[in-house]
């Protein structure tokens, strides 16, 4: 092999199998021909995050052992910078491929000789040469939990040996504040196995039943998870029911950086997560709203949460007005940092611009977020903070 010419034809020439995954703002399957048509500029990457397009690569080997396991499965972590039309930057793939070229010398000659001679060690040194790729990067830890759990329900492999407690954990209320027995493989595990069940119950109904009542600790892992996941309205109802307990008693303005206020800010923010996919799209944007209209609702994290998971439902003008409004007016001020009104402002309007100018790198989201700066309705504030971003250098 003296050339490659592309990601999916290098795997191809070697013997390998692969799967893509998407994991830049949710964790999904890439099916192999929008991989292809991604990676021949046919087509835009549809979830860009930060102008890149992130990817795991699972490759095994074309005739695996009869006893699948885990150890045939093989992973690269990629983060391949885009144009500016969401569509891959070739110049830096084909850097990629030079420099995996490089790495792995004579190794590719022997592989496409040997196609179906591949063994075990050859394919962990293949993985190894993303080590010091520049293109490879490492996953954070809640990430790769939620990664393994996909990729072994994909794969139909076992979950891990958490998994079993998560469930029984849900099965038992009295229990609930042994949450710090609960390791987040098997939280993630669970997530991805809503459809299982565990004694009468399906996992989906054993969450849907608890939620409310779980501490906030444990919400948040679940909420990390979950937002990989597809729920039930049933599911969302029951987020929204511990949103609406919280917002029962509102904080007053004075106890704005009180340690209640912090917990309602996380409650909020883990809401936003676990209801990222929400099947009812309408009791989805009732949650969204009651967030934006809350106390939390100009929180930094919050925001940030929000355009990095619920991207879809901005574009609804039912969100887009008030979240626009909402991030206008951030919130930048916490516990440890002690600004200047001046440097206060500073710090807004690179928030706004920062998480607008990623959420218009999306394909089709400049459009919406274009006519909205458009309404007569605006307020100055956001008109104000319109004109700073534009002043900055960011084009229409």
């Amino acid at each position: 092999m003296t050339t490659m010419s592309s990601i999916h034809q290098f795997f191809s020439d070697i013997g390998c199998h692969f799967q893509c995954y998407n994991t830049g703002r949710l964790i999904h399957a890439v099916d192999k021909q929008t991989f292809t048509d991604f990676e021949e500029n046919n087509i835009a990457w549809q979830s860009p995050f930060l102008q890149h397009a992130w990817l795991a690569i699972v490759f095994w080997q074309e005739k695996p052992p009869i006893e699948t396991s885990v150890n045939n499965h093989y992973v690269w972590f990629l983060k391949l910078p885009l144009d500016e039309q969401a569509k891959l930057n070739l110049a830096a793939r084909d850097d990629f491929l030079r420099r995996l070229f490089e790495a792995l010398g004579s190794y590719l000659d022997d592989a496409q000789h040997n196609k179906h001679q591949t063994t075990a060690a050859k394919l962990n040194s293949l993985e190894s040469a993303m080590k010091d790729n520049p293109y490879g990067y490492q996953p954070k830890e809640e990430q790769l939990a939620n990664f393994h759990a996909i990729v072994h329900k994909q794969f139909s492999l076992p979950a891990s040996a958490y998994y079993h407690g998560t469930q029984h954990y849900l099965s038992d209320k009295s229990n609930f504040a042994q949450w710090s027995q609960l390791g987040l493989q098997g939280i993630a595990d669970f997530a991805t196995r809503l459809d299982e069940k565990y004694n009468d119950k399906s996992n989906e109904q054993l969450i849907s039943d608890s939620i409310t009542q779980l501490p906030s600790p444990p919400f948040q892992a679940f909420a990390m998870c979950l937002e990989n996941q597809v729920i039930s309205t049933q599911l969302t109802q029951a987020i929204y029911h511990k949103l609406q307990q919280a917002f029962e008693d509102p904080l007053e303005e004075e106890n704005s950086t009180t340690n209640e206020h912090l917990e309602l800010i996380a409650l909020c923010t883990a809401s936003v997560k676990a209801s990222a996919q929400s099947a009812d799209q309408d009791l989805h944007i009732q949650l969204l709203r009651s967030i934006l209209n809350s106390s939390a609702g100009t929180n930094i994290e919050v925001l940030a949460t929000i355009a990095g998971r619920c991207w879809p439902l901005i574009a609804h003008t039912e969100i887009l007005s008030p979240f626009l409004e909402a991030l206008a007016n951030t919130n930048v001020i916490n516990q440890e940092t002690d600004y200047t009104p001046e440097q206060e402002t500073i710090q807004r309007q690179a928030a706004f611009n920062t998480i607008l100018s990623d959420l218009m790198f999306i394909p089709g989201m400049r459009t919406h977020i274009l006519e909205k700066f458009r309404s007569p309705e605006r307020s100055e504030q956001l008109t104000q903070a319109i004109g700073a971003f534009f002043s900055q250098g960011f084009s229409a």
